[in-house]
Order: structure tokens, then sequence, then C-alpha cells
């Protein structure tokens, strides 16, 4: 006998409800809740039941030689979720569509070979060619949770193309990388220049291949230059970067045994922030280096506690401060012009020098950036 069960009208609300919704299935991964006749029409994989079992969870995935334009579409391995041993080129290509002018690539997994002793991806290594805009870096390592902006432009109808080389049968290798269309004009969209775009009161950043010190080696990767990006958020005036532990998570450049910032890291590898200091006073500094970032692991645009009068911040005194005008600007202790660059960023920058890096075993950086509010 079979039994049968009537369709309630609750049961049609959740179809409406969970279409085209995200959805997760098998292993984590994460797909769109959809028809299994439209899942199939555009060429997904069924990875689990939505919507009480009367949608498919939907997976777009493909892998080398294959071709998409279709949004949230995931670039594997071939053998993911297993792993992949040997010597292959492995590329797929990303179609240009008319109103989508970026990606986002978002590295859900990435395990690579670790870059040889000058920092450089000479085993394995991921690139993304695009004819539009700056030059991305050339990745390996480990990079599980990094994210790339990838500029398609407006006007050209050229592909981005996904590489990932790998030489010899040492190394298992995975990777599973998101690829997000961005429309033009979209809020989405990450500013001109920047290679990450962080949109949260807090986050971490972490250098490519961020992970613990390997003796004699240097982790982070060599010939970076790029922009990391922050969003101001509403009614947040300034920015505390501070490392993700109170022992350290910074280790960059030159000198090896202490932290320094300004002139003495023009010589070897830095991280940009501008009017930086320790305290959040005075003109500040604009790159940091060494193995702390300054003397307290952390860095501030501005201080903690801070008064706007006019075009300057003071760190309040007393009660009486909190009724300063621009006026009384001369009471204030501490006057500091502020700092007006938006969004805020963080530059990262590395030579292709990495002998003593390597020496001293260089591992790269884990920060965290706060956003603070605007007092007035």
């Amino acid at each position: 006998m079979i039994l049968t069960r009537a369709c309630a009208p609750g049961d049609i609300l959740t179809v409406f409800r969970f279409q085209n919704a995200p959805c997760l299935g098998q292993h984590n991964d994460e797909g769109l809740c959809i028809g299994d006749t439209e899942c199939a029409r555009r060429g997904g994989t069924n990875i689990g039941t939505c919507a009480r079992g009367f949608n498919m969870c939907c997976m777009f995935k493909f892998t080398c030689g294959g071709v998409t334009s279709t949004n949230q579409t995931v670039f594997v391995n071939p053998n993911y979720p297993g792993m992949e041993n040997g010597t292959d080129t492995c590329q797929v290509t990303i179609e240009k569509l008319e109103n989508i002018c970026q990606l986002r690539l978002d590295f859900e997994e990435f395990s690579l070979s670790q870059p040889d002793e000058t920092g450089l991806c000479t085993t394995d290594s991921f690139m993304v060619r695009t004819t539009v805009g700056e030059r991305l870096p050339i990745l390996c390592g480990e990079n599980k949770g990094q994210h790339l902006y990838v500029d398609m432009g407006r006007g050209s109808g050229n592909p981005v193309v996904l590489s990932v080389v790998s030489n010899g049968d040492r190394m298992s290798r995975k990777w599973k990388i998101k690829i997000s269309m961005i429309e033009c004009g979209s809020l989405d969209m990450a500013p001109a220049g920047c290679l990450q775009y962080h949109r949260s009161p807090s986050e971490l950043i972490r250098s490519f291949n961020y992970g613990p010190m390997v003796e004699g080696r240097v982790r982070y990767l060599s010939r970076l230059r790029y922009t990391v990006c922050i969003r101001v958020e509403e009614n947040f005036c300034a920015i505390r970067w501070e490392t993700e532990r109170e022992d350290g998570a910074f280790s960059w450049g030159q000198p090896f045994d202490s932290g320094a910032s300004g002139a003495l890291c023009n010589d070897d590898d830095f991280v940009g922030i501008d009017q930086g200091s320790g305290d959040g006073f005075g003109p500040g500094e604009d790159r940091f280096c060494g193995t702390k970032l300054l003397d307290r692991n952390t860095v501030l645009l501005m201080p903690d506690a801070h008064l706007y009068i006019g075009n300057y911040v003071c760190v309040l005194r007393t009660e009486y401060d909190a009724h300063l005008t621009e006026y009384d600007a001369h009471l204030c202790r501490c006057l500091m012009p502020i700092p007006r660059s938006k969004p805020f960023m963080l530059r990262v920058k590395s030579n292709g020098d990495a002998a003593k890096n390597a020496q001293n075993s260089q591992y790269g950086f884990s920060l965290r950036f706060v956003q603070l509010p605007c007092m007035i």
C-alpha cells in the first residue's frame, strides 16, 4: 500500500520562500535551493534536499577545462572532495556577462605546495589571468578562508581564466573556490585597486599562506604588492589594528628582533597603515615592519577616547571637555588633524629577496582591525 500526504497550503509557501535561497548539502557544501528540473537544466549537482524536502540543494561546480557564466559556481579539483597528487595544469574560464564588472573568489578550500626558500610559488601555483585591472599575485600554500576581487571591466568582453599548476607527487592538493559575480554599480563592488575588501566593524586579516613558523623557510610570499580595503561603517571614524595574539602574530621584514616603522622599513618588506601610531597622536607613520607591530602589537589611526571639534580630535580630560566647541580647541590635550582617507586600507609589500627572511623563519601576519565609533 502506498501512502500519500495531501499538499498543505504551507508547503507551497515553503517552496516559494526557499526558492533560490542558499542551502547546505553534503560535506557542508553550499548550494542553491531550486527544483530538480531547474538544477538539471542548469547543469548543477544534487547535494541534498531543502525547503522541507520539496526542493533540491543544487551545487554548480566545474573543474579542469570547464567554462561558466553562472553565478555562485564553484571551481574544484577533479577528485574533490578527495585530493590530487601529481603534475597537471587545471584551467577554467569564466565568461564575461554584460552587466558584470567584478568577480569575488572565495577560497573555501585551498591547499597547494609551500613556496620555495625564496618565497616564490615554483612548485605549485594558482593564477588569475585577466586583461583588465592590476596584475594579481600568484598564490600557493595554505589559503583557506582568503578571498580576492577580480576586475572584469565595464566595456571588456574578455573572460577571466583561473589556473592551478601542480608539479610533483609529494604533495596532496585540494581546492574549492566559489565564484561570485558582482553587477556593475552594485554596493557589493570593491573600490578600485582593492585586492581584498572587508565590510564589518571588526575582522581578522591574514597574509597569504599565514601559519606556524617553518625553521629556515619564509612562509609569506615574495613579490607582493596589494591593498586590503575596509569599508567605513556608519558612525565609525577611526580604526585600531592589533595582532591576533598578545605574544605577537606579526613577522614581516626587518628588523628581526623588534618592531619598526617609517623610514626604517624602506629596505625590506612592510605593511602600510596611513597615519598609524601606537597611541593615535601626531602625524604617525605609513609603514610598519619587523617582528612586532610597534612595541605593543597595536597601531591606532586615532585614540579610543576622543572628541571631535571642527576638524580636530582631542582626548577628554574632564567632563567639561565634552562641552567644548571649535572655539575652545586650544584647551584640548593632544590636538591633531582628523585623517579623512576612506576606505581604511592595509597595504602589503614584499620584495623578491627573501634570503634573510628565510634565515629568520618569518611567517607573515594575522591582524585584527576594530573600527572605533565617532563620539559626537
